[in-house]
């Protein structure tokens, strides 16, 4: 049975209309998929990414890459770990963390003015990473180094990418900082979108769909209530 209203205007009362009971059940189940719609699109906009990471050791001592008869030496034990995020959203940047930390004291104590030269290279195809380039560091034996590059997805798809950690040392003869690798790892970065959208576009359409549900869900009511 319909719920009959009388409409009334400045003139007095002029007609009568129904509102069946389907229509506002319509508007609430309307209502109930734009909450669905906009939960949906929100999640997929701030759900954490999980991590992947590789940890290396690097023994003290003369380095395995270093010329013959060099002497190009670690310093300290240090425990090398790279992480990266499994998967970027379009539009979103995220960070290549490089930790450095020394596991145990040295055996044999170097001079007072010893420090070891880190050089950190990042590269990705077709995506930038901030600062680019390589960057160098000095530290002393006993001292950890953090660093974190910048990348900026900015297109949709799988991108390779390298990190190429090495130690530097100096060579009075050439006037210049030979790099020894220590560590080259190959990075897989997947960057997402939802429907071409990226995460941005996504927060939108979900709060659109939030604010939609809130408007038919209360009109579906005020149509009971009446």
């Amino acid at each position: 049975m319909g719920v009959r209203a009388v409409i009334c205007g400045e003139h007095g009362c002029f007609g009568v209309a129904e509102v069946k009971p389907g229509v506002s059940k319509f508007l609430i189940g309307l209502s109930l998929v734009f909450f669905g719609i906009g939960l949906f699109h929100i999640g997929w906009a701030v759900w954490p990414s999980s991590t992947d990471a590789v940890q290396f050791t690097i023994p003290e001592g003369v380095l395995p890459g270093a010329p013959t008869g060099a002497g190009y030496a670690s310093l300290a034990d240090y425990a090398l770990s790279i992480s990266w995020p499994r998967w970027f959203r379009l539009g979103d940047s995220g960070s290549i963390h490089v930790f450095l930390t020394p596991t145990a004291e040295p055996d044999i104590q170097p001079e007072v003015q010893a420090v070891q030269i880190v050089m950190i290279e990042m590269a990705a195809k077709n995506l930038q990473i901030e600062p680019a380039g390589r960057t160098q560091y000095n530290i002393a034996p006993d001292s950890d180094l953090t660093v974190i590059r910048s990348v900026n997805a900015s297109q949709q798809g799988e991108f390779d990418a390298k990190v190429l950690v090495s130690f530097g040392f100096y060579d009075e003869a050439n006037n210049e900082v030979v790099p020894i690798p220590v560590a080259v790892v190959d990075i897989d970065i997947r960057v997402i979108d939802l429907w071409g959208a990226g995460s941005g576009l996504a927060l939108w359409f979900g709060f659109v769909g939030l604010a939609l549900w809130g408007v038919f869900f209360l009109w579906g009511r005020f149509l009971q209530a009446r």
